[in-house]
């Protein structure tokens, strides 16, 4: 069994034309998609005719601002045209009733993780990870990324993808990667687009493409793929064996 994944931060509304052709160039069968907005869930939802799962992180309340087109809620989708359950869970969650307000702060959001266990196939988990500066490892990272393998440890996901907001070779990363294979091939350098992320100088490998050590799959290929989103896209064929 052979399933195509397609993995990326789409920064809001502001690509949604580049990220419906990617899609429909690539004809992924799951899609994992972050900084989504539940309109747009709802539009891929029916351009696509897939099923899926959204889980709000954060209420975006100042359209205008670069991504943010309109107000709403905004968080982490999969969308997939594969038969199975789908399920979401947060890991990290801030205190009150109400979906919390942006305000200007990238790390006002719920942190959660969305995942599809394919009907006789892989699970696939996809996940946005607490933000830091220059990339550099944080308390609330720590915290964060414990409550997140604990999740993972729980649900055992034969794929986790998704942008990990934390380096390659860093503190945050090695500790999903002490656990997971990293994918993402050796010599690329960044994941962040040369051309749309604002940090065009900055080369981090923040997304990433995982799978579980345990698992009955294999990589048949994977590329990242350019002038998207302020991240590259990452397409991945893997091979599931029964």
């Amino acid at each position: 069994m052979e399933i195509k994944i397609l993995n990326l931060n789409i920064e809001g509304d502001k690509h949604l034309p580049q990220v419906a052709k990617l899609v429909e160039r690539e004809k992924p069968d799951v899609v994992c998609l972050q900084e989504v907005f539940e309109d747009d869930f709802h539009l891929f939802h029916r351009q696509f005719d897939m099923k899926g799962i959204f889980m709000p992180a954060v209420w975006i309340d100042s359209p205008g601002l670069p991504g943010f087109g309109k107000q709403g809620p905004f968080g982490v989708t999969l969308l997939s045209r594969l038969t199975g359950e789908f399920g979401g869970n947060y890991y990290f969650k801030r205190r009150g009733p109400k979906l919390p307000r942006y305000q200007g702060k990238p790390n006002a959001p719920h942190r959660c993780l969305v995942w599809q266990r394919v009907k006789t196939g892989p699970m696939v988990a996809a996940t946005h990870f607490t933000w830091s500066k220059n990339g550099l490892a944080t308390q609330k990272q720590r915290r964060e990324v414990m409550s997140l393998s604990n999740l993972l440890d729980k649900l055992q996901p034969d794929v986790v993808c998704g942008d990990f907001n934390a380096p390659r070779g860093k503190e945050i990363w090695s500790t999903i990667s002490g656990k997971f294979i990293d994918n993402i091939p050796p010599e690329i350098k960044t994941t962040l687009d040369p051309d749309l992320h604002y940090s065009r100088r900055v080369e981090l490998v923040v997304d990433g493409f995982f799978t579980n050590p345990d698992s009955p799959l294999t990589i048949k290929s994977l590329r990242l793929i350019s002038g998207v989103s302020d991240h590259l896209a990452v397409s991945a064929i893997i091979s599931w064996y029964t």
